[in-house]
């Protein structure tokens, strides 16, 4: 995705499976809408990553995997970080 209404950050999100690096999409809604705020009001059961790679605790997936798309239960997560672009 590559247009100006999104913001694309790379985050780690941890679950109890695994933990997955990967970039998600935020709404631009103005000055002070962080990441944690969409977060927060996300209304669907899934967040969407993109260009993802399984670092730690892979049991389906192997560490090192790397898809260009993954959906993540909102409820599974049980940490979420933004990380500084590599």
């Amino acid at each position: 995705m590559n247009d100006t209404n999104h913001q694309r950050i790379r985050v780690l999100v941890e679950t109890a499976e695994r933990t997955i690096k990967g970039h998600v999409y935020k709404p631009v809604k103005g000055e002070g809408y962080r990441l944690s705020d969409h977060l927060n009001a996300y209304e669907k059961q899934f967040i969407c990553l993109s260009d993802c790679e399984v670092t730690d605790r892979g049991q389906i997936h192997r560490v090192g995997d790397k898809r260009t798309f993954c959906a993540i239960a909102v409820n599974a997560i049980s940490y979420i970080t933004p990380l500084e672009e590599d």
